[in-house]
């Protein structure tokens, strides 16, 4: 992985990536609609760069390697919303820096950059307005809404396995 001096090097070293995935045999895909749920695994930093697609999934944990050396002080989190028939999910960083919280987004080209804010809380539910106008959600239930900061998951697992470990994370209440 190439070495990044600072937030801003984050989104150029990954403004290249496309939105896809790879599977356990190391098939890369640019439909995330085919086979993704059955055969999904979460891939490693290197992967994400040398394949040049990611999903949220596969982008944060990019994002954790570089911010673990750049010394930031940082969490990740999982939203996930539970409708009968779909679950909506997207992954995301935030970092502190000088009493301010930011969202790094990279998956989202809509919202791709950095997000500034007074409060973590301000930051959460931009975050939620934006993943209810992306998934086009109409009328959320928001019982059914979840967020959870979540640690480093195992690398290669698949995708009921990346959730079952966010959501054994911290659940946030916003």
């Amino acid at each position: 992985m190439e070495q990044v001096n600072n937030v801003m090097d984050i989104l150029e070293s990954l403004k290249d990536i496309e939105y896809g995935w790879m599977d356990i045999e190391k098939n890369v895909y640019r439909n995330v609609d085919k086979g993704f749920k059955k055969k999904y695994v979460l891939a490693n930093p290197e992967e994400t760069i040398t394949n040049k697609v990611g999903t949220c999934f596969d982008l944060v944990e990019v994002e954790r390697n570089y911010f673990k050396n750049l010394g930031l002080k940082f969490n990740t989190y999982f939203m996930i919303y539970y409708e009968s028939k779909r679950i909506y999910t997207h992954t995301f960083i935030v970092y502190e820096e000088n009493e301010k919280f930011y969202w790094l987004e990279v998956s989202w080209e809509k919202n791709r950059g950095i997000h500034e804010f007074m409060s973590l809380y301000d930051l959460l539910t931009t975050v939620r307005s934006e993943f209810i106008k992306f998934h086009n959600i109409k009328f959320m239930d928001m019982d059914y809404l979840c967020v959870y900061k979540y640690k480093k998951p195992k690398f290669h697992i698949g995708l009921k396995e990346f959730y079952k470990h966010c959501e054994n994370g911290e659940n946030v209440i916003i």
